[in-house]
């Protein structure tokens, strides 16, 4: 559902600073820290939130999630270890009904907990849907908007259909996804040998298998989330990989953010061949995932990162966390968030996080991007790497794309319009508009879906993001020794790469 500033419900008096914006969320979930109590095989529901909602008398009953679906366990503050509880303390909880008539709004619901107790405002949310930052608010064909045309246009209020000049940026030739050859061999043959290599995490769809430039399963590692735990994917047991001579047989249109991870890392390549990138597909290729599912990714991670940090086999230290996605936040709430928290604890491990800043051309507040803070001019005991939010700029690399978010800090602006990478090799069911057969073999036109040559060129923050990502990832090269891996000393390393790559910058 999404939230209608004119219509929905908000908070009065003292709260009146959180009238709603625009914001897709489920509709029957909410968010809540401090929900479980009691171990796993005796969980049950906080007495306060139940007794809230039983005072209110809003007719709906509340559900946890299944079994190992809340989020693993990891130390309450990454140090001690003691106190076993989830990494954000945060589960997603579904309401019901009482009265099967009745519709469920979880909006509606939050705002009348806040108001009841002031509590709520910071430990309850709602869960939000995440889209990529590749721009999908309205548009052409649903590539700048969509959800099957959902906004609508709304005035044009999100780039709307009808004329907008954002919607250029979707047209081939001006930034619109579209085929092209690349005569470069892979980044990675020129890669300097390292001791230990930096990682970039990317939370994305999947790194297509069998792109020729990641068949190298020591620089590209795949990862399956199991319960609480994320793993590495053991490529002799992972379903084998198309070929890289074979051409793939013409399939159905593919999903329009189908290859949305494999560009990214096509990114990442190019910029920091060294790098190793860690694929998490949290998405389909319909470019969706809910929020509460994105948590338990990002802590199973930050758990996988800190095996690494304490020398655990089968852990593996993160240095770069690449988020080419967001959500619209609908009011201020989000700075103390489930996501900001979650973040919070990355960069306390030492962990560049850097967002993209979404393609609306808004400045309304794109989560994670819009928690970006200037890195410290001084690097304290306690110092950590912020957030770094990255919009995207034309190819003269002067100007800032139309569709580039305005947000109130935008910290680095990199090419993200037709910019040229990776793409899984497909071969839709559209044909080049003319076609000749002779002696000498086939004579056509390009096939303006047919992507078998692997490369295309794309435009959107999401990809200005890894472009930043991967000079961050560079800078730590140039650091020298990346094998100290404290927090401490991670701190320090990360804060001196934003230092370098942020200098000039006019943010």
């Amino acid at each position: 559902r999404a939230i209608d500033p004119a219509t929905a419900k908000r908070l009065v008096g003292e709260q009146e600073g959180l009238a709603p914006r625009p914001a897709l969320y489920l509709t029957n979930r909410l968010l809540v820290r401090g929900l479980v109590s009691g171990p796993d095989d005796t969980r049950d529901l906080d007495p306060r939130l139940t007794d809230d909602l039983a005072a209110l008398d809003l007719g709906y009953r509340l559900t946890l999630p299944r079994h190992g679906q809340e989020g693993p366990r990891s130390p309450g503050d990454g140090t001690d270890g003691t106190d076993g509880s989830t990494a954000t303390g945060v589960t997603s909880i579904t309401l019901h009904p009482t009265d099967p008539i009745n519709a469920v709004d979880a909006w509606t619901v939050l705002q009348q907990l806040r108001q009841g107790d002031p509590y709520w405002i910071e430990n309850a949310s709602l869960e939000h849907i995440i889209r990529p930052a590749d721009g999908y608010w309205g548009g052409i064909g649903g590539y700048w908007g969509g959800i099957g045309g959902y906004w609508g246009g709304i005035d044009g209020y999100w780039g709307g259909i009808g004329g907008s000049p954002l919607q250029e940026y979707a047209v081939p030739g001006r930034g619109g996804r579209m085929p092209v050859g690349l005569a470069l061999p892979d980044p990675a043959l020129r890669a300097r040998p390292l001791e230990r290599t930096p990682v970039v995490a990317v939370p994305d769809t999947e790194i297509t298998p069998g792109h020729p430039w990641f068949k190298d399963t020591t620089r590209v590692l795949r990862t399956a989330l199991e319960g609480s735990e994320l793993v590495i994917v053991d490529p002799a047991t992972a379903p084998p990989a198309v070929a890289a001579e074979e051409s793939p047989k013409p399939v159905d249109p593919a999903a329009l953010l189908g290859g949305h991870g494999t560009f990214i890392a096509g990114l990442i390549r190019q910029g920091c061949p060294e790098a190793t990138i860690l694929s998490l597909p949290v998405m389909g290729d319909d470019g969706i995932v809910e929020e509460g599912d994105l948590l338990r990714w990002l802590e199973a991670l930050l758990a996988l990162h800190q095996r690494g940090q304490q020398g655990g086999a089968d852990g593996l230290v993160i240095d770069v966390l690449s988020l080419s996605m967001g959500y619209y936040a609908e009011d201020q709430t989000y700075r103390k968030g489930p996501v900001a928290d979650l973040l919070g604890r990355f960069a306390r491990c030492g962990v560049v996080v850097v967002a993209g800043a979404g393609n609306d051309g808004s400045r309304d507040p794109f989560v994670p991007a819009s928690l970006a803070a200037p890195p410290p001019r001084r690097i304290a005991p306690t110092s950590t790497p912020p957030v770094s939010s990255v919009g995207a700029c034309n190819p003269d690399g002067s100007t800032v794309a139309l569709f580039s978010n305005d947000l109130e800090l935008i910290s680095a602006v990199r090419q993200g319009v037709s910019v040229v990478s990776t793409l899984p090799l497909t071969n839709g069911m559209g044909q080049p508009s003319t076609r000749v057969v002779g002696d000498g073999g086939v004579r056509c036109t390009v096939d303006p879906d047919d992507y078998t040559g692997g490369f295309g060129v794309w435009s959107g923050t999401s990809f200005a993001t890894p472009v930043f990502a991967a000079e961050v990832a560079a800078a730590l090269v140039a650091e020298g020794d990346l094998t100290e891996v404290s927090d401490r000393a991670m701190c320090k390393r990360s804060i001196r790469a934003l230092r370098v790559c942020l200098a000039g910058e006019g943010s």
